[in-house]
């Protein structure tokens, strides 16, 4: 990783830890690993194409949205379903009621 992107990606930290309203917005319910990780390969990718390595709003729109979607898919099989008002049965799975 290029020495542009570490500092880039340290400078959108600082800004996350200084902004609750945009840290929320970005990373509220979120793994923020992921988060850094997908942030670190986008702007790698924007500098080895274009030399510039800040990523624009429709990219930080999706890195948000597909971060958001990763967590989700991270979350442990039992809390998902608990969020949505199914519960388990010993040997019998999940169940709703309706």
């Amino acid at each position: 990783m290029s020495p542009e992107v570490l500092i880039y990606i340290q400078s959108v930290k600082n800004y996350l830890q200084k902004n609750q309203e945009a840290r929320d917005y970005f990373l509220k319910g979120v793994d923020e690993e992921i988060f850094y990780k997908y942030l670190a390969e986008i702007s790698q990718k924007n500098f080895n194409d274009k030399g510039e390595v800040t990523l624009n709003i429709t990219q930080f729109e999706l890195l948000k949205k597909t971060v958001a979607a990763l967590s989700v898919i991270k979350k442990p099989e039992e809390e998902l379903f608990q969020e949505n008002l199914f519960f388990k049965v010993k040997d019998f799975g999940y169940f709703s009621l309706n």
